[in-house]
C-alpha cells in the first residue's frame, strides 16, 4: 500500500511518514499541491492524505486539477476547521473522506486502511458486502442473488454506508445524504432515520448496519 502525504508542516508531515512505515505503509510526500500533482501523474497512490491549508495552490484547486487528469485516488482531507459547511464543501469537490485536527494518529490509520478497502471492492458499479451486493448503477440490492424490495430511501441508506464501508456516520451525515432534497433536514426527527434502518436491517439481515453508541452507524 503507497499512500501521498501532501503537507507543508515539515514536522507533522515526517511524523506521518515515520507513524506509516511503522504500519506497513509506504508514505511519499509532496509540500504543496503542484509538487502532489507532478507525483500522482507519474506515480499511482492507493491514498491520499491532504492538507487544505497549504501553500501555493489552494486545495479546491488541487482537486479539481486532480480529478480533471482522471486520478480517481481517494482523499483524506485535514482541516482545522470543523464547520459543517467546509466540509459539504469538500465532498463538492470530490474528497472522499476528513479528519479534523487534532486527530489520534490510529484514527488516521484506520481511515486510510478503510478508503483502501472500500476502493478496493467497488468493481464496475457494485459493492459485495458479504452476501449482499448493491448495484450502483442500477439502485438495485441483492441478497444471496435474490433482488431485494426497498424504498428510496431505504436503497439511499444501504447505498451511503456501503459507499463508506468501514468509516462510521453520523445522523446528520445520513439525514443530510438521504433527505437532501428536504429543506431543514437538521429538523428532521432522528426516529425518522431509525426507523429506515430497522427496516432495512429486517429486509436484509440485522448485524448489517451497526449502531455505534454516541457515533451512529456504520457497515464494517
Amino acid at each position: 500500500m503507497k499512500i501521498l502525504i501532501v503537507e507543508d508542516n515539515f514536522r507533522l508531515r515526517e511524523n506521518l511518514i515515520k507513524f506509516f512505515k511503522i504500519s506497513n505503509i509506504v508514505a511519499e510526500e509532496a509540500v504543496n499541491g503542484q509538487e502532489a500533482l507532478q507525483k500522482t501523474g507519474q506515480t499511482e497512490y492507493d491514498c491520499i492524505i491532504l492538507d487544505i491549508n497549504m501553500p501555493v495552490m489552494d486545495w479546491k484547486e488541487f482537486l479539481k486539477s486532480l480529478r480533471a487528469q482522471k486520478v480517481d485516488t481517494p482523499v483524506l482531507a485535514l482541516t482545522s476547521n470543523s464547520m459543517l459547511d467546509d466540509k459539504v464543501e469538500l465532498f463538492n469537490i470530490w474528497a472522499d473522506d476528513y479528519l479534523t485536527k487534532p486527530f489520534e494518529l490510529e484514527e488516521l490509520l484506520v481511515r486510510v486502511k478503510a478508503l483502501f478497502r472500500r476502493r478496493s471492492e467497488i468493481i464496475e458499479d457494485k459493492i459485495n458486502v458479504k452476501d449482499i451486493e448493491i448495484d450502483i448503477l442500477h439502485h438495485k440490492v441483492y441478497k444471496d442473488w435474490k433482488a431485494i424490495s426497498l424504498t428510496n430511501k431505504e436503497y439511499l441508506i444501504i447505498e451511503y454506508l456501503s459507499i463508506n464501508r468501514w468509516i462510521p456516520k453520523n445522523k446528520t451525515d445520513l439525514l443530510e445524504k438521504v433527505w437532501w432534497e428536504q429543506e431543514e433536514t437538521l429538523d428532521l426527527s432522528s426516529v425518522t432515520l431509525e426507523a429506515h434502518i430497522s427496516v432495512v436491517r429486517k429486509k436484509l439481515w440485522k448485524d448489517l448496519i451497526k449502531t455505534i453508541k454516541w457515533v451512529g452507524y456504520v457497515i464494517e
